[in-house]
């Protein structure tokens, strides 16, 4: 639900640039580089090992890798170079502070696995009906080009009265014209949103999002999941929890949490605790205060937030389940309703027919 951060670019050469430099099967090439780098190979030597195995025509992009590497470029800045997403790279940079950049890995590539199969069953789930809808469409305008001006013609030479029918036959026929028009309608209004919100300051984009119903419930759990599980494994790793917190308000890979992370900051540095903090803004997911409090009462506050991250990441993929469940029999629902129009398109005038006789 984190919206992403976007430069002012080409946008053109901007996906020229990511397509060329697309990898194949990027979780896979993770996990096997934490494997080599738990059996003590450097992270340059287990990257351009791996490197041919998952992208074609790779000499480009290893002189640039190189470069970067020469220049002192982290981890977190080579992948950024492969176009891994800045928000699993996050998690990558926050780890290389703390030493525990294999398991970082590990925990990016099953969440890349994870997003594609739920990309993979997307696109299952929409074969089908979208195949059923183009057959639909076709149908329609065949129709509409053939049955419909004859059934016109037919009825008019038998009466000179505007029949009702046909205006409604001809309604149920542009059943399909009516969808894709709703949906044209709604991607564009969602597109110049998105362009008016990038054009707003970070601030300005949390305070929006807060107000939008639904949306404000996804992007209070994700920034919670993201601040406990990169907070939680700073403080657990012996790191004072303010130094956490200004490596994350410094941090650009994530615009929101970085703000985030400042307003946090500022609150501590006045003299409340992270509890205290939390329950102050209305940034976070409901009972996440009582969490830091039992951390903070129990001393074990860097484990307490990781495993509340561990139950908001549940919760999230709960919740695309629930989303991707619905998707097909809203689509099904759809299909059938241009259908259902197309035996009401065909009947109501023949009926007519039948009385004219």
């Amino acid at each position: 639900m984190l919206l992403p951060f976007i430069q002012k670019n080409n946008w053109i050469d901007k996906f020229d640039l990511i397509k060329e430099k697309r990898i194949k099967e990027p979780a896979q090439l993770l996990k096997k580089m934490s494997v080599l780098l738990e059996e003590g190979y450097t992270f340059s030597d287990s990257l351009f090992m791996l490197l041919p195995h998952h992208k074609k025509n790779n000499t480009d992009i290893e002189i640039e890798i190189q470069e970067a590497l020469r220049n002192g470029a982290s981890m977190t800045e080579v992948l950024d170079l492969l176009n891994y997403p800045k928000i699993h790279l996050m998690t990558i940079l926050v780890a290389e502070e703390y030493g525990k950049t294999v398991q970082a890995l590990e925990t990016v590539a099953l969440q890349l696995e994870k997003k594609e199969q739920n990309r993979q069953r997307l696109i299952k789930l929409m074969i089908y009906p979208t195949i059923l809808f183009v057959f639909l469409i076709v149908l329609f305008l065949a129709f509409r080009t053939y049955f419909l001006p004859n059934m016109t013609f037919m009825m008019n030479s038998q009466t000179t009265e505007k029949q009702l029918d046909l205006k409604l036959s001809a309604f149920f026929l542009h059943l399909p014209d009516l969808f894709i028009t709703m949906a044209i309608v709604l991607l564009v209004l969602l597109f110049l949103l998105w362009k008016w919100l990038r054009k707003r300051t970070i601030e300005d984009q949390i305070e929006f999002l807060l107000k939008i119903p639904i949306v404000n419930r996804q992007f209070r759990l994700q920034i919670t999941r993201q601040l406990s599980y990169e907070l939680g494994g700073l403080i657990e790793s012996g790191m004072p929890m303010q130094d956490g917190l200004e490596l994350l308000q410094k941090q650009s890979m994530q615009p929101y949490l970085s703000k985030v992370a400042e307003k946090i900051k500022q609150r501590i540095f006045y003299g409340d605790s992270l509890s205290n903090a939390v329950t102050q803004e209305d940034f976070f997911y409901k009972g996440f205060s009582e969490h830091v409090l039992h951390g903070e009462q129990g001393g074990n506050l860097g484990r307490e937030l990781q495993i509340y991250s561990e139950f908001l990441t549940e919760r999230t993929e709960n919740s695309i389940k629930r989303i991707l469940a619905l998707i097909q029999p809203l689509l099904f629902v759809i299909v059938a309703l241009c259908i259902l129009g197309a035996y009401l398109a065909i009947l109501l005038p023949m009926y007519k027919m039948m009385e004219l006789v």
